[in-house]
Formats: C-alpha cells, sequence, structure tokens
C-alpha cells in the first residue's frame, strides 16, 4: 500500500497539459469568485470565467503553484453599488459615482469572437492531489477536479502556506515568471539588497481584507511585511504601489516602507501584481482609537491637528513627486458639474437629501468662484481605517489605491487635496454618529473640536482653504454616504443628513469645521 507521500506525489507527466486542466478549473472559478469578499460585482449575476492568462510560479514535488488571471464575463444585470468603508463611512472616487470596474482598453480579449471582459481578476492557485494531501486552510478549497491521471485538488493559493511562498519568492528571489498569455516582473526599491526573508518565513492571511488580499510575512530576526495581491487588475500603475512607493523615495515617515513590488502583464494590459511594506503590527487604526476616545468623552484635538498636519505633510510630498496643476476655471467647472450631478442624482433618490437641495446647490455654485488650491495626487479615499496610530512615528497612512471601483486611469488623475480633507471631516463626524446609534452617547461637541483641530493643523501647513470650497467638497461627500446609507443601512441615514443640515444651513459663506 503506498503511504501518504507517495499518493500526495504530482507527476505533471501524468496529467494533461497545465494550461488544459486550468481551463476546466474555470467554471469552479465561476461558482467561487463571487463568494469571496474581494470579488467586485456582487449582484450582477453568475459569471462566466475565462483564462485570460497563466505562469507557473513553483513546481514542486506534491503541488504546482500558478499565477493565473481570469477574465470575467457579467450578464446585463445592474453593477453593484460601492462598498462601505472601513470605518463605517462610505468610499468614493474622484466623482464619488459607484462604478464597477471595467476593462481598460487592451485588455485580453479572450477567445476569438467573444466580447471583452467585464474585468480581470488576479488568482494564483494551487494544485495538488487530494490524498495525502494537507488539510486545506479555511476557505482555500475551490474544488476538485476529475482529470486523467486522477483528481486534482485546486486551491486559493493566498490561503495555502506553500503558495503564499511562492508569491513571496518573486520578490525575495528577483525573479520573474512567464506563461501563456502572462509574464510577471519583481522590483525591488533597493535592488542590491535583499529583502528579510527566508526558509524560516512564516505567512498568514490579513483578516478583515475587503477589496485585495493582503499577506502577512515574519521571519525570526526582520521586521514583518505584508504584501498585498491586487484582485482586480485595470490597465496602468496602481495608486497603491506608485504613490507609496513615491512617498518611500521621499523618506516619508508617515507611510510603511515600500520595499519591493511586481507587475503583471496580460494581454496588452500591465499593472501592479502585488506590493510589499514593512507591517506595523499590535498598532490600532485611528477609526478603534477614536470610538473608544469618543465614547469616553476624553479630549482628542491635540492628535487631531497632529493627524491634519501629518496629511498635509503627505500632500506636500506627493506634490513633489507628482508635480501639480492649476485648479483653472476648466478643471474647477468639471468637478462642480459632477457635484450637481450626483446631488440631482440623490436627491431623486433620497427625499431627505431633496429638502437640501437648494441651499446645497447655491453652496455649490458660490465654491466654483472661489480660489481653490492646486490639482496634485492624493490618498483618495481616506478616513480613519485608513490611518495606524504609531506610538513611535505617529500618524501613518495606508491603501493609496483610491477608491476600487473607480477606473483606474481616472484614480491616477490630479484631484483636489480637499477631498482628502473631507473624507477625514466626514470620518470624524461618523465617529460621533456610530458613538450615538451604538451606544447613545452624544459626542457631537466632542466631534466638532476633533473637526475643527484636524482642520487646523492641516492649514497650518498647507493654508487656510475657501470655506464654501471645502463645505462644498464635504457636502458632495455626505450626499454620496446618503444615497449609501439609504441603500445599505437606513439606521445610519441621520448622520451624513445631520450633516447635509449643518451645511445648508450655514449657507455658502461659512466654514465646514465646526
Amino acid at each position: 500500500m503506498a503511504d501518504a507521500r507517495s499518493t500526495a506525489l504530482l507527476d505533471m507527466t501524468l496529467l494533461p497539459p497545465l494550461g488544459e486542466v486550468l481551463d476546466l478549473a474555470a467554471a469552479q472559478l465561476a461558482a467561487w469568485m463571487p463568494q469571496q469578499r474581494w470579488y467586485a460585482h456582487k449582484g450582477a449575476g453568475a459569471p462566466q470565467v475565462e483564462v485570460a492568462g497563466w505562469a507557473p510560479l513553483r513546481i514542486a514535488p506534491d503541488h504546482v503553484s500558478v499565477l493565473l488571471v481570469a477574465a470575467v464575463h457579467l450578464g446585463d444585470e445592474d453593477r453593484p453599488a460601492a462598498g462601505g468603508a472601513a470605518d463605517g463611512s462610505v468610499g468614493s472616487g474622484s466623482d464619488g459615482a459607484p462604478v464597477a470596474p471595467g476593462t481598460a482598453p487592451g485588455a485580453h480579449p479572450g477567445p476569438a469572437g467573444s466580447r471583452a471582459p467585464d474585468a480581470l481578476y488576479q488568482v494564483p492557485l494551487v494544485l495538488r492531489r487530494p490524498e495525502g494531501a494537507p488539510a486545506p486552510e479555511e476557505g482555500a478549497e475551490i474544488g476538485v477536479l476529475a482529470v486523467a491521471g486522477g483528481p486534482l485538488r485546486v486551491d486559493d493559493a493566498t490561503r495555502d502556506a506553500d503558495g503564499r511562498a511562492a508569491l513571496v519568492a518573486t520578490l525575495v528571489s528577483g525573479d520573474g515568471a512567464a506563461g501563456p498569455g502572462l509574464s510577471l516582473a519583481s522590483h525591488r526599491t533597493h535592488p542590491g539588497s535583499p529583502l528579510p526573508l527566508g526558509r524560516a518565513m512564516r505567512s498568514r492571511v490579513l483578516a478583515g481584507e475587503q477589496s485585495n488580499t493582503s499577506l502577512i510575512i515574519e521571519t525570526e530576526g526582520a521586521s514583518p511585511l505584508i504584501v498585498k495581491l491586487f484582485r482586480v487588475l485595470q490597465d496602468g500603475e496602481n495608486p497603491d504601489a506608485a504613490l507609496q512607493g513615491a512617498l518611500t523615495a521621499q523618506g516619508s515617515a508617515h507611510v510603511p516602507a515600500v520595499v519591493g513590488a511586481a507587475t503583471v502583464r496580460t494581454g496588452a494590459m500591465r499593472t501592479h501584481a502585488l506590493v510589499a511594506q514593512e507591517f506595523l503590527p499590535q498598532v490600532e487604526d485611528a477609526w478603534r482609537v477614536t470610538l473608544r476616545l469618543a465614547r469616553a468623552g476624553e479630549d482628542f484635538t491635540a492628535p487631531a491637528r497632529a493627524l491634519g498636519t501629518t496629511l498635509a505633510e503627505v500632500h506636500r510630498d506627493l506634490a513633489a513627486a507628482f508635480g501639480t496643476v492649476a485648479a483653472d476655471e476648466g478643471a474647477v467647472r468639471t468637478v462642480i458639474a459632477q457635484m450637481h450631478g450626483r446631488l440631482a442624482q440623490v436627491a431623486a433618490e433620497v427625499e431627505q437629501v431633496a429638502a437640501h437641495r437648494e441651499p446645497l446647490a447655491a453652496l455649490l455654485d458660490a465654491a466654483a468662484g472661489q480660489a481653490w488650491p492646486a490639482m496634485q495626487r492624493i490618498h483618495g479615499d481616506l478616513h480613519l481605517g485608513q490611518v495606524l496610530a504609531s506610538p513611535e512615528r505617529g500618524w501613518v497612512l495606508l491603501d493609496f489605491e483610491g477608491e476600487p471601483l473607480r477606473p483606474l486611469a481616472e484614480r491616477a488623475l490630479p484631484d483636489s487635496p480637499l477631498r482628502d480633507v473631507a473624507g477625514m471631516l466626514r470620518s470624524l463626524d461618523y465617529v460621533a454618529g456610530a458613538v450615538a446609534l451604538e451606544h447613545g452617547v452624544d459626542a457631537g461637541a466632542w466631534a466638532a473640536d476633533a473637526r475643527a483641530a484636524f482642520l487646523e493643523g492641516w492649514a497650518a501647513e498647507a493654508g487656510t482653504p475657501a470655506p464654501a470650497v471645502l463645505a462644498a467638497f464635504e457636502a458632495d461627500k455626505a450626499v454620496y454616504e446618503a444615497l449609501y446609507e439609504s441603500h445599505q443601512r437606513p439606521d445610519w441615514l441621520p448622520i451624513p443628513l445631520g450633516a447635509l443640515e449643518r451645511i445648508s444651513a450655514r449657507g455658502a459663506g461659512a466654514g465646514s469645521a465646526g
């Protein structure tokens, strides 16, 4: 009788060509992908999945690790709305509209005669013999394929220790990978220095990740790393890698240092596949910190002021790295038109917003005639859940990808830094709303003080913005939040409605930080 080791061995010469095996796995991927948190097309019907490209990462005696890009075709059903932010507030892109990720021009078209895919997803896999193989980690198994030469279990490589090791090995070795329709290249921030990884590596999946999958990598004697695998792929540089890489090069202590990244190409599409950064363990995010302080009524003005200063310094460094463009009449008109369009759309769906439409529209028109700061690269989806409170380094900003449901090309455009400022003001307001809803504690004064201090810290470095302009950005974000809450969390709708009432009552000439 064969022992467990021999039954687990994987003789590739007994199997069909690997490309055929992966094509067979496409049907199982179509059933498995919509159940994953990172799948961005929930509610869009059952997808059809094709293999756009693949490349082997490692062929071991008992398993094969493969990097695969899946082309997803959707039906005619409505696309889903954008998801909520990690801190209870709602994320939005440069114009806030919930847009499903489309395929960038030049993306892999799929089989001849088929329409272009609606999206491309990165899905690394591990193939094993079911018998004699280690038990899969929770959520890892995608399915079992019946193929010539014996069955194969298909697992999510990010939930398999060998699969994670194969992904990280591309950064450690600096080697790339190539296969039918796909190629991978790795890039180090400091090419001559080795990464702090080795054979004694321990790895796990970071819990709670939504639009991507992050791996925590720990090696004895070295600082831990976090490796983020981007799930939805669109042509162009991913801002999370590009912006944090640029800030690392500038020597900023306000982001986790980037140590390496990898790019992937399939068809004419080229983008970031993953990025590796230092990981700050046992550090709370600012959302949890502020919830605790607001509930207890503890003063947050000094940390809030420091957070504003931190954001201004990050904006300064991004401007130095990527440049700025003047917010001329045409740029302002475009942004204001987007805000008017969203206000009209949401007012038609949410009657409580319709009650504020006239004063909010007047505010937007007033903002168009004020001085705007220069446009530049920004965070794009900033809230308290994207900030860490490090005892050694102060506030550290994360996740510069922007709103994942926006097309990548739009996320790479210069935008107003006031969008980040307004996002944080709204997030601080959500702290008070959450404390009131969940604990019955009135933290309105706490939030007002924190918002004023945050804005004071930002303005001390970046200059005081025109009140009507900042109010317009905050109102625009609150309008978007009202649409989301009305659909997803009606109990939370009073939070953005309260903001709209305050902003409407102040009129176009008042500030937004009170």
